[in-house]
């Protein structure tokens, strides 16, 4: 089971209030998820990526909600009267991005990666 769910986009083109909101199924780590846009056909998405945002490490709550503007701002949460938190976040976008009924947000679970520095992906050994 994902532990964040995908809720809603609210605002689509409004470049001040667009936002994609997502809910807390489970306790987790909105830094295990990365969000990806991408191009959606027929009855699902495809391979092609647009934008990708990788939340930053920040323990969230079940009935949390998290909010992901597409603008630039600064992260910050409310805690609302339930006791719940509603934690923001910021693409750093300049335009809005959720206007058209042809791309989709596309949620990873991804606990686990690797990197790798780019002066060393020069490095060649030999064979």
């Amino acid at each position: 089971m994902m532990r964040l769910a995908i809720q809603y986009v609210a605002d689509r083109g409004n470049a001040d209030k667009e936002r994609l909101v997502l809910r807390v199924r489970a306790h987790t780590d909105v830094g295990d998820y990365i969000l990806i846009q991408s191009d959606f056909q027929g009855n699902g998405v495809t391979i092609a990526t647009h934008h990708t945002y990788w939340f930053p490490y920040k323990e969230v709550t079940s009935g949390d909600l998290v909010v992901l503007y597409t603008k630039s701002g600064r992260i910050n949460e409310k805690v609302l009267p339930d006791g719940k938190r509603v934690h923001f976040f910021f693409w750093g976008l300049d335009e809005p991005i959720w206007s058209g009924e042809d791309r989709a947000p596309v949620l990873l679970h991804a606990p686990e990666w690797i990197s790798k520095n780019p002066i060393e992906l020069s490095e060649r050994p030999s064979l």
